[in-house]
């Protein structure tokens, strides 16, 4: 089973990004990991991370689906964690650790891969903004996550590739960012 982790900032076309994967692969399983609701949204999204750990661990042993893929999983609470759900840097980056640990440990280095979408222009994201970002189009913001997610990206020991949806200030085309993600899980 592969395990595909698609992460970003908000507006780097991780939705076109993940149709094209549906509509051209054999996608099995699709979860999107949105929005915590509760008083305590770490803990609410740490214990939803494990239990997804669990359930594709299970899947995989089953032999239950082919592939998973992720809109969203840990690598982004390094980020919005930090900025907007007061986590701690060390805390999470443990948890990130745990689960990657456990994921290797039960799926297997070839078949996990961490796809990050990312921008070398932050008002080009700011320009593409779409109301739903927790950002607001605030350009400080935006330069925020860009960088947190970058550290996550090298943090992580995943199987990994970062993309970038840009050339200078436009986004290249869809056809070449899912050409060049096909590269990578090819591989």
């Amino acid at each position: 089973m592969k395990v595909i982790i698609l992460e970003g900032p908000d507006n780097t076309g991780k939705n076109s990004l993940i149709h094209s994967i549906i509509d051209n692969n054999n996608v099995v399983k699709y979860i999107h990991c949105g929005k915590p609701s509760s008083n305590e949204p770490f803990k609410e999204n740490e214990r939803l991370f494990f239990k997804y750990a669990d359930d594709i661990i299970r899947d995989n042993q089953l032999n239950n689906c082919a592939a998973v893929v992720f809109n969203r999983y840990y690598p982004g609470e390094y980020v919005y964690g930090q900025l907007y759900r007061k986590g701690n840097n060390m805390t999470i980056k443990r948890m990130v650790s745990e689960l990657e640990g456990l994921l290797l440990d039960n799926i297997g280095w070839d078949n996990l891969y961490y796809v990050q979408l990312n921008s070398t222009s932050a008002e080009l994201l700011k320009r593409n903004d779409d109301g739903n970002s927790l950002s607001d189009a605030d350009l400080s913001q935006i330069k925020k996550e860009t960088k947190l997610f970058d550290e996550i990206y090298r943090f992580s020991s995943l199987k990994k590739i970062q993309i970038f949806v840009n050339d200078e200030d436009s986004f290249r085309s869809r056809n070449d960012i899912l050409l060049e993600f096909n590269q990578f899980i090819q591989s």
